[in-house]
């Protein structure tokens, strides 16, 4: 029994009893400070609940066990919030400097000036003869040298936009919208595009604003259009150069931007001018790379101005003017309308001498007359109402007789009397 196998048995079985001896000990002093800790927190807080220290997941799992009852999982109501994005402002590129090159546009390639179009577009000529358009009545044909006429086209609707190019002549249908040219002598129109409201012939393109606030092109070799631009907001073109169109756009906050499209569309639409508030610039003109306007001075008075393409300042032509018809460039002489108490009268500044005169009047005009001025060559014209539901006007004069010198048209026949 005193072996020493049995003397090492009996020391492994003493290490295991004082080992187990301990852990029970340890376990003994856990169970104690459980047990004190739950009896302190009783007499703190009788209103405690032992299942507050178990977490909710096991606690629920617990009670599910001990019920024998079993629970899917919560719906949880989401709401789908969906984000809005503002589209942020288109921001056009500038073309405030183009080459003057581009706006060297030929006479003998102009199917009109275009003042005459913006005002009405109702005379033009193709340096043979003037050609122009008695609402009612048609297109005639007037003859310089003899004082001839003929009608060359006969309706009764409202006509507009009369270009001359080459052998034929381009007009606008307003009563329908729409755009035609007519080979001269032919008396039969070819209808080029529907929804056009305003139309200018260069060379072999017409470009034309159209009732529904887009600027479109034709090649007049291939007569296929082509949109430039498109927009809600109100525009008017006034102008043209070699390369591209220029016009106006109304924005919803009042301002009036200036913008430019190249006919090829490779640079898309760009601003050439700052914009301007409604009312402060009037009637602007673009023509042969300057733009004509009437200028909203500190009171009530506006001037007519003069700007350069691309340049920074403007040159006052005429102070305190008294009429806001477009006015019309050509060879450097520019024509304007003045309201002399109730005359009114069409006038002549020459832009070399700044030398001013009278080309014709009207007489008993009221401030709200209805009267546009047409500038044909050799003959300048005054015509529409005196006043709203007024007199009508048709009246022209030669440059070579003098203003007193009066031509009227009335029923159908140009007369002195």
């Amino acid at each position: 029994p005193n072996t020493d196998e049995d003397r090492q048995e009996r020391a492994q079985k003493k290490k295991k009893s004082k080992a187990g001896k301990g852990i029970l000990t340890v376990l003994g002093f856990i169970v104690v400070a459980v047990v004190v800790f739950l009896v302190t927190i009783k007499l703190v807080q009788p209103d405690f609940k032992l299942t507050q220290l178990i977490p909710e997941s096991v606690s629920q799992s617990i009670d599910e066990k001990l019920s024998g009852k079993t629970t899917e999982a919560p719906v949880t109501e989401t709401t789908t919030v969906i984000e809005t994005t503002t589209e942020p402002e288109i921001k056009l590129e500038s073309a405030e400097y183009l080459p003057i090159e581009q706006f060297k546009l030929e006479n003998g390639k102009k199917g009109n000036d275009m003042g005459n179009i913006l005002e009405g577009g109702k005379v033009g000529t193709d340096q043979s003869y003037i050609y122009h358009i008695v609402d009612g009545r048609g297109i005639y044909r007037f003859e310089p040298y003899s004082e001839s006429y003929a009608r060359v086209y006969q309706t009764e609707h409202k006509l507009s936009s009369l270009n001359l190019k080459g052998d034929y002549i381009y007009f606008v249908d307003e009563t329908d919208s729409v755009l035609y040219r007519m080979k001269k002598g032919s008396g039969k129109p070819e209808k080029l595009s529907n929804k056009a409201r305003k139309a200018v012939v260069y060379d072999n393109r017409v470009y034309f604003e159209t009732t529904h606030n887009s600027i479109k092109t034709i090649n007049l070799e291939k007569l296929k259009a082509k949109e430039l631009y498109a927009t809600d907001n109100e525009i008017e073109l006034i102008g043209i150069s070699l390369k591209g169109v220029f016009f106006t756009e109304k924005s919803d906050n009042g301002m009036i931007n200036y913008i430019t499209v190249d006919t090829k569309k490779e640079l898309g639409a760009r601003i050439f001018r700052q914009p301007s508030e409604d009312g402060e610039i009037v009637s602007p003109v673009l023509e042969n790379g300057y733009l004509y306007f009437f200028e909203k001075q500190n009171g009530a008075e506006y001037n007519l101005c003069r700007q350069k393409y691309g340049a920074k300042e403007a040159v006052t032509l005429i102070k305190n003017v008294t009429c806001f018809n477009h006015v019309i460039a050509h060879n450097n002489r520019l024509f304007y309308a003045e309201l002399d108490g109730e005359t009114f009268k069409m006038m002549e500044l020459n832009m070399n001498s700044d030398s001013v005169k009278t080309m014709l009047t009207a007489k008993n005009v009221g401030v709200d007359n209805e009267l546009t001025i047409q500038h044909g060559g050799e003959y300048d014209f005054i015509i529409g109402r005196k006043k709203p539901d007024g007199d009508k006007v048709y009246s022209a004069s030669s440059m070579y007789t003098g203003s007193a010198n009066i031509m009227r048209f009335k029923e159908g026949a140009w007369s002195y009397k």
